[in-house]
């Protein structure tokens, strides 16, 4: 493949389109947006510091420094660019390599490998899209359940990139969609910014979108109980609709009293604390009280709860934790496809598990064919992301 070379030694140049406005490391002149153009390294001569300039395709010649590396190669290997022939960086082979296993190998806090997944919303999105078809995920009168949705992320990029009329998050946790706001008001999201390659997964988005609103998705501020959840959803006579109604606003309680670091929680239910070092923390709470208030995205009315888990034609869970179990009940009960992407196993916690061989489900891979083994009809996709990456579903 022509485009991996990325040396300034050929005659033609991999380009890019331009779309903003540039001067011209060669001639100096502006190029244009649409224009062709091509990228190499500069050197401050006083400072001595690299930096990268643009040149029009024209002012190409085999004198000038090479390109510098694509970070998408770098960072991942692979360059969705690439193959569209719209990447004017280097895609060197050693590069690849080299920052691969240099990856793995990265630290965060000491304490863990740091692997780069925050686009992983993006990635369980898009594979959505693909999987179900945007007709289906936009079903009319239809709710997409996130389950352990967490900061509420992924519903958030559902909702505004995708166009998905309603994707409501089941979680405990208060919603933080800071980050997500920000990048929405710089217009990250606009298609002059994601270009022809990505644009296409953000239908919801037209130029100068960042002028409107985003939307936040709606919050059931709640643990998913699946066995609990149906029987919540289907209460018929006015004595179960109040014990039910009960249960619910119990549940709402249960989720405030409850302590957050960044780390997760600060101590289990039944009050026994975690480590010294881990409550030492800045409290989760306290810092999103600081960002912005989401409180009047929850769902305090039972009513409305019910009517959003009985509206439901999807449910969703990316590195969902304890509810991946929760996640098939309730979508089986409800007869409704289910998509889970599992984490951590929690052999302990679940010892009950077993897979159809009886063993024990004490690992990753175990617990990928234990939902798997749930549903005869749950398919195993693997994620372009990294870490954890193996996604369970069923079609409708």
């Amino acid at each position: 493949m022509a485009a991996l070379a990325g040396d300034r030694g050929e005659a033609t140049p991999q380009c890019t389109i331009s779309r903003y406005e540039h001067i011209c490391g060669v001639c100096k002149s502006n190029i244009m947006p649409g224009d062709r153009m091509f990228c190499f390294d500069t050197t401050d001569a006083t400072t001595n510091k690299k930096s990268m300039s643009w040149g029009h395709e024209s002012c190409h010649n085999t004198n000038l420094p090479p390109p510098p590396t694509c970070r998408h190669w770098m960072r991942l290997g692979r360059c969705p660019s690439l193959q569209a022939g719209l990447c004017a960086f280097s895609h060197n082979e050693d590069a690849r390599g080299s920052a691969a296993t240099n990856l793995d190998k990265k630290r965060y806090g000491g304490r863990r490998n740091y692997i780069r997944n925050q686009h992983k919303n993006s990635v369980l999105r898009i594979f959505l899209m693909q999987t179900y078809g945007i007709d289906y995920l936009n079903q009319q009168d239809g709710v997409i359940i996130d389950a352990a949705g967490g900061k509420g992320e992924l519903a958030w990029e559902l909702i505004n990139l995708s166009g998905v009329k309603d994707c409501v998050v089941v979680d405990p946790r208060k919603l933080n969609l800071s980050l997500q706001t920000k990048k929405w008001k710089k217009g990250l999201f606009e298609p002059k910014r994601t270009g022809p390659v990505f644009s296409k997964w953000y239908p919801a988005c037209e130029d100068g979108c960042k002028m409107r609103q985003s939307k936040s998705p709606r919050h059931l501020r709640c643990f998913l109980d699946g066995e609990a959840c149906v029987e919540f959803m289907n209460a018929a006579s006015e004595e179960d609709v109040n014990k039910a109604d009960e249960w619910y606003q119990n549940q709402l309680i249960r989720a405030k009293e409850i302590s957050w670091t960044s780390k997760g929680l600060t101590q289990h239910e039944d009050g026994t604390s975690y480590n010294e070092e881990e409550q030492a923390t800045n409290n989760y709470e306290a810092k999103l009280s600081k960002t912005m208030d989401t409180t009047e995205s929850e769902i305090s009315s039972a009513q409305e709860a019910r009517s959003v888990l009985q509206k439901s034609h999807l449910i969703v869970g990316l590195h969902c934790d304890q509810a991946a179990g929760e996640i098939v009940d309730f979508a089986s009960a409800k007869n409704i496809p289910w998509c889970v992407v599992p984490c951590c196993t929690y052999s302990e916690m679940f010892s009950c598990r077993k897979l159809a061989d009886g063993t024990r489900v004490t690992s990753y891979d175990h617990l990928v064919q234990w939902l798997q083994e749930r549903d005869p009809r749950a398919k195993v996709a693997t994620l372009d992301m990294e870490g954890k990456n193996k996604v369970v579903y069923t079609l409708p």
